[in-house]
Parts: C-alpha cells; sequence; structure tokens
C-alpha cells in the first residue's frame, strides 16, 4: 500500500507541474514525451532505493554461523502476530483483480470494435488506410487507418485540413500513446491522476496535429472558422475534434512561446525529478540500522566446547550410515542444501558420528556438525537506541516478543545484553511498514541464556561449502 500511495503521489506532482507551467506553453513535442514519461517514472521513482551513510561490515563464517544460531533458538522461534490490515489487504487483491478483469475485457472489446474494419469498404493508399463508414460521423483515425462517412468521400466533401489533422495523427503515431495511457488505466485505475494524464495527453495530440495543418494551411483564421463549424462524435482511442477542446485549440494557435522561455520551461522538469525522487524513492540508512555489531561470540568458549577430532576415525559402516542419513534427509537445492525430512533420532546420531570423525574424514563431509558458542554480551549505543524508536524504520522485539517502539523510552543501554538488527525483504515488510527487525535480550533473559547453554550446549548442522541447514542440539 505504501508503494501505490507513493506513486499516486508521484504521479499527481508530475500532473501538477504540467498544468501549471508547460500546458499552455508551444512545445508540444516536448510535452508529449513529458507526459508519457512522467507517467512511467510515477511507477519507478517509489521503486528506487537510496542508500545513505552506507558502512559495509564484514562478517567471519562463524559470525554468521552464530548470527543463524541465535535467531533458530531465540528470535525465531516464536511465531509472529499476522499484520493487523492483513485482512483489509486480501479483500483490496479481490476487488483490485475483479475490477482489473471487467476493464481489461471493456478494453479488448473496444480494440477488436474499432478495427473491426472487413465489414466495411477499405480504400488503401501510400500513408493510410480509409475505412468508408455508412453512418453519418466526421473523420477519425486509429493506427494507420482514417474513419470517414462514404458519402462524403465520394462526394469530395471533406476538407483539405481535415485530412491532413487525421494524416498528421497516423504519421506521429499518436494512437501508440492512446493505447499505452488505456492500458496503464486498466490496471492503475484507482489512480485519479490517469484520467487527468488521458485528455491531456488527447489535448497535446490535438495541438500537435493543428500546428502540422497551420504548416501547410497558413491562414489562422480560415483553419478556425472550419473548426468552429464542426461537431464531433466521441469514439474510444481515437482523437476526434470536440467541442469541449476547440476553445482551448482556437487560443493555442495564436499563442506564442518566445525560444528563452521554452529552454527555461524544459529545464525546469529537471529539480522537479530531483524532488520527485528525493519524496518519494526510500531512504536505507545503513550505517544506523543494519549492522548486527552487537552480535558476538566468545572464541574461548569454542574452542574449550567444540569436540577434538579423534585420530583414528570412525569405521566404513559408520561413514556409510552418515551419508545415508545426509542421502535420505536433505536435497541440494539452488539455494544450497535443504532438508527434506529430518528426525530427533537422525539428527543426534550423525552428532556422534561426526565427534568420533578424524578431521581427514570430517573435512570430507557434505554436511558436517560444528558447535556454537555462546554470544557475547555487548549493548547497544545510546544513538542506537533512538534510531529504532521510529516505528516507520525498525520493528522492535524484546526477549523474543514483539513491542511498540515507545517502550524504549523505559530502557536504557546498559539493560540490554544482546542487540541485533535485520533487514526485511520487501516481501517480508510488515507490522506497521517497517524496514528493519530490531531484537533485544534483556540482562535477565541473557543469564537466563548463559545458563540454559551451559547445560546443553548447541550444534549447528550445515553444508560444508557455506550453505547453511538448521540447528541440532546435543
Amino acid at each position: 500500500m505504501e508503494y501505490l500511495l507513493k506513486s499516486i503521489l508521484c504521479s499527481f506532482t508530475f500532473l501538477v507541474v504540467y498544468k501549471l507551467l508547460l500546458e499552455r506553453e508551444k512545445m508540444f513535442v516536448f510535452n508529449r514525451f513529458y507526459l508519457l514519461l512522467s507517467l512511467i517514472g510515477s511507477f519507478l521513482i517509489p521503486l528506487i532505493t537510496i542508500q545513505l551513510a552506507e558502512k559495509k561490515y564484514s562478517y567471519s563464517v562463524e559470525d554468521r554461523h552464530v548470527l543463524t544460531a541465535y535467531y533458530t533458538e531465540v528470535f525465531q522461534s516464536h511465531q509472529l502476530t499476522p499484520s493487523l490490515d492483513s485482512g483489509f489487504e486480501w479483500n483490496w487483491e479481490i476487488g483490485y483483480g475483479l475490477v482489473t478483469f471487467l476493464l481489461l475485457i471493456r478494453f479488448t472489446k473496444s480494440l477488436v470494435t474499432i478495427l473491426s474494419v472487413k465489414k466495411n469498404t477499405v480504400v488503401k493508399q501510400d500513408l493510410m488506410n480509409l475505412v468508408l463508414l455508412d453512418r453519418n460521423v466526421l473523420p477519425y483515425s486509429f493506427m494507420n487507418y482514417i474513419f470517414v462517412n462514404k458519402e462524403a468521400y465520394y462526394a469530395h466533401t471533406i476538407e483539405p485540413e481535415i485530412w491532413q489533422h487525421e494524416l498528421t495523427h497516423i504519421q506521429q503515431r499518436h494512437s501508440l500513446d492512446i493505447l499505452c495511457i488505456e492500458l496503464i488505466q486498466v490496471f492503475w485505475w484507482f489512480n485519479p491522476c490517469v484520467y487527468f494524464y488521458q485528455k491531456s495527453i488527447k489535448m497535446n495530440h490535438e495541438f500537435l496535429a493543428d500546428e502540422a495543418v497551420l504548416l501547410a494551411y497558413p491562414e489562422v483564421k480560415n483553419y478556425q472558422r472550419l473548426l468552429l463549424s464542426k461537431v464531433s462524435q466521441r469514439v474510444s482511442f481515437t482523437s476526434a475534434f470536440n467541442y469541449a477542446i476547440t476553445k482551448k485549440r482556437l487560443l493555442m494557435m495564436t499563442r506564442m512561446t518566445s525560444r528563452f522561455r521554452t529552454v527555461v520551461m524544459q529545464l525546469s522538469v529537471l529539480p522537479v525529478l530531483a524532488i520527485a525522487i528525493a519524496l518519494f524513492s526510500s531512504a536505507e540508512y545503513a550505517e544506523a540500522q543494519t549492522a548486527p555489531a552487537t552480535i558476538r561470540q566468545d572464541p574461548d568458549n569454542a574452542t574449550k566446547t567444540q569436540h577434538p577430532a579423534s585420530k583414528d576415525g570412525v569405521s566404513d559402516e559408520l561413514l556409510k550410515e552418515y551419508q545415508s542419513i545426509i542421502d535420505r534427509s536433505w536435497v541440494k537445492g539452488k539455494n544450497g542444501y535443504e532438508i527434506r525430512h529430518f528426525s530427533e533420532t537422525d539428527r543426534s546420531r550423525m552428532k556422534v558420528i561426526f565427534d568420533q570423525m578424524s578431521q581427514q574424514q570430517r573435512d570430507s563431509q557434505k554436511i558436517i556438525v560444528r558447535y556454537v558458542p555462546p554470544l557475547k554480551r555487548q549493548s547497544p549505543t545510546q544513538k542506537e537506541l533512538d534510531l529504532w524508536k521510529n516505528p516507520k524504520m525498525s520493528g522492535i522485539w524484546i526477549d523474543g516478543k514483539r513491542v511498540s517502539n515507545e517502550v524504549l523510552n523505559n530502557y536504557k543501554p546498559e539493560d540490554f545484553s544482546i542487540a541485533s538488527v535485520s533487514k526485511l525483504e520487501k516481501n517480508a515488510i510488515n507490522y506497521g511498514k517497517h524496514y528493519y527487525q530490531v531484537d533485544l535480550m534483556t540482562n535477565k533473559d541473557y543469564e537466563k541464556y548463559l545458563k540454559d547453554t551451559q547445560k546443553e550446549p548447541h550444534y549447528m548442522l550445515y553444508a560444508s561449502d557455506g550453505d547453511w541447514t538448521r540447528k541440532v542440539n546435543k
């Protein structure tokens, strides 16, 4: 929902700039591309992520190893409560899909109807195809077809200015713009700005066609009188003459824009683009948010508790048993080894056999067992706590429980023994749409954690090539 809101506001910003600065200026080609590109930009700009104060952190295999074990044991063991707006999002998806489907049917039906020219007489010419209609309509064009009344065509009563007007629409491929905006409207129908974009694009097409007519037939007053004498019939996807826009067209024919003013107006788009990117893109505060620098292991404890490799190793039968557990429990996937099914018995048996292996036997295994030492105590800083109080950026868990960001006002940095920050993927952003998950462990919970790890040391089963699998206990 945040992306949709940003894209709508972005399109509104570009549209306001067009209405205030560009629409009344005689720079129709520039305006044509501005309208199309700004609409596309409204989709893309909210997807831009600007990384601020970036600071990269490097981690050893053990660091990643301990961090994974820690999340598995403490922070990700509890079931996260579903987002409060999940029901609304589900209803929105159903409603959006239904409306979009109906609009797509209407779009397809209109397109098929207007292109069903075989039942009419078609006169092929070099630059266009004339479709002769029995009904009394004024000429209009779509793609490389000009639709005209059959009787008026054979009577040669269609003015040359009208032919030139519709031919310009064909030569400049205005129908592609119309198809583009109509298709965008099918999928972005909830954005009111799209409808104003549609009107502005069609109006600009008329300005372009009028400009071409006046280059060929410079008598402005004659052409204006001709327009006033015409009445249009609205046909989907076409740029027909219309009373609603005739007044603007007449005024634009006599309007003058100096070269200097044109350049200034065009250059004014650049700061607008920069402002739109600044307002509607996403910013990541990497240094303040993403570094789990407070997660540390105790290397001395790791050395003491890791079961040393035996000198003689295990028998071939035990090696085959170890491999058979791997073969039936793991599968090599795109993202590394994945567990298919794994019992407590298999887990314990693999550790027993691995503990008895020689170092050479251990090095040859695809899946190995490693001791996970307790995390070393290190409190966050006051600056980090202050940053984490922002609910738009961070979600807070204390001792494995989801809490409000305001709760941090009741704590000091020294109240916590462990702090960890993890960036959420786009499809996992929830709980108020924050971008980072902050997991904190209080001193009391940390002491309990240390006692538990002393009673029951933790081990990790993981692939020897670095692709992680899952934890195994002693």
